[in-house]
């Protein structure tokens, strides 16, 4: 949280936690190593010493680095006895939320950053463009009215936008306002606090969120700056209404213009993948789990990865015949040998109960009737062939290698 020195006490509020957002989500993290740079920054000596100076005039900070560290450990939304934080603001159930009202009736703070990480599936109005930052100036009412409270946030948006927008131009969307009685960013905005909502979406090729890190780092500097400098002051709401609305229209992978055969008929279809961040808590470790979201036409929508397939149809992938020990490593040369047999599962006898998934650039099963089917909401594991029935890409746990060109990455596959 941050106060300002003037003469009659003002505060600003920063949230920081273990995950990010307002942090208070286990599974979001960008905004906390943001906030860990921007410790670092403000203890620095060095040519920014007139805008550190800026900051320490005007504002008195505060900052929570964790507000749900159970759900970090288990890198999870919720905490500890499964209580979303962020949905607990009023009945104050959980512990975590009762210091953070109590801290903001200690403080009073004027403005806050209220700092997450949204599914990275979503773009920029109804354009392909990832929103990478998503703003928003929550509502206090079910009307979404405006009081002075909320100008205030849209305006110090306003700036930070126009900063964001000559590092993403394109990139930045709003995110939706419908109002939510029971958040932490809504009742901030009801109880006097100006509350700036930033959301870190998707960014092509940052897995590990460094670009992103950054682009936070620069948003909640900048938001400090405008606050302390009154430059919010100068700002139009209508600079914040002209955002666009960020929706969902992306997939991780989207393969478009194939065909289905059912029962001997050809279906042009298009298939949206999405791929999620797991932690496999034994292993200590993260993997990837797919999921085949849509099947269909699929116009409109866009994907990090995207391959035109006309002329090609998916088939389902095969079980090996032997059995393969789990924690043998395999070549190259073999992983290849079974991606041309069409070979996308691995008969095994026994699973390494450490792990939830396999390192290896292919999947085990220890189910030997396993049903492999093209459907809705199962793990994308099928291959996609040309018109000569030669296989042209193998999809595996929704990662794509193409076997013409003998390129792609399979990060891990999965264990069924």
């Amino acid at each position: 949280f941050f106060s300002s020195r003037r003469r009659h006490t003002r505060y600003i509020s920063v949230t920081g936690v273990q995950t990010c957002a307002l942090p208070i989500y286990g599974n979001e993290n960008t905004a906390t190593m943001a906030l860990l740079d921007i410790f670092n920054f403000l203890s620095a000596d060095d040519s920014f010493d007139d805008f550190r100076e800026t900051i320490f005039s005007k504002l008195t900070l505060y900052l929570v680095p964790m507000l749900n560290p159970d759900g970090a450990d288990k890198y999870q939304r919720e905490n500890a006895i499964g209580i979303d934080l962020n949905r607990d603001a009023i009945r104050l159930v959980s512990p975590e939320a009762k210091v953070l009202k109590k801290l903001h009736q200690q403080i009073q703070p004027d403005f806050s950053f209220n700092l997450h990480d949204q599914d990275n599936k979503y773009t920029v109005g109804k354009s392909s463009k990832q929103a990478v930052i998503s703003f928003l100036a929550p509502p206090f009412n079910y009307e979404r009215e405006i009081n002075y409270v909320r100008e205030k946030t849209m305006q110090v948006i306003a700036n930070i936008k126009n900063a964001l927008s000559e590092f993403i131009p394109g990139h930045i969307g709003k995110y939706n306002d419908e109002y939510e009685p029971r958040a932490f960013g809504d009742n901030f905005v009801k109880w006097g606090t100006s509350s700036i909502l930033i959301e870190t979406g998707g960014w092509k090729n940052d897995d590990k969120k460094q670009f992103r890190r950054k682009l936070n780092f620069t948003a909640i500097l900048t938001g400090l700056n405008s606050i302390a400098a009154k430059s919010y002051e100068q700002q139009s709401i209508k600079d914040y209404s002209d955002i666009q609305e960020n929706k969902k229209r992306l997939f991780d992978v989207l393969l478009k213009n194939l065909f289905c055969i059912v029962n001997d008929k050809q279906f042009k279809i298009d298939i949206g993948i999405t791929l999620t961040e797991k932690l496999d808590a034994a292993a200590n470790s993260f993997y990837y789990l797919s999921e085949i979201e849509e099947i269909g036409d699929l116009t409109g929508f866009a994907g990090y990865s995207e391959i035109d397939c006309t002329g090609m149809f998916v088939a389902p992938g095969k079980i090996s015949r032997d059995f393969y020990l789990f924690d043998n490593q395999l070549t190259k040369t073999q992983l290849l040998d079974f991606y041309n047999a069409g070979i996308t599962y691995l008969k095994t006898d026994f699973i390494n109960s450490a792990f939830n998934y396999s390192k290896q650039a292919i999947n085990f099963t220890t189910n030997t009737s396993l049903q492999n089917k093209l459907s809705i909401g199962v793990p994308a594991n099928f291959l996609i062939k040309m018109k000569n029935n030669k296989i042209r890409f193998v999809i595996l746990n929704g990662f794509v290698y193409d076997l013409q060109q003998q390129k792609g990455v399979v990060k891990n596959g999965i264990i069924v």
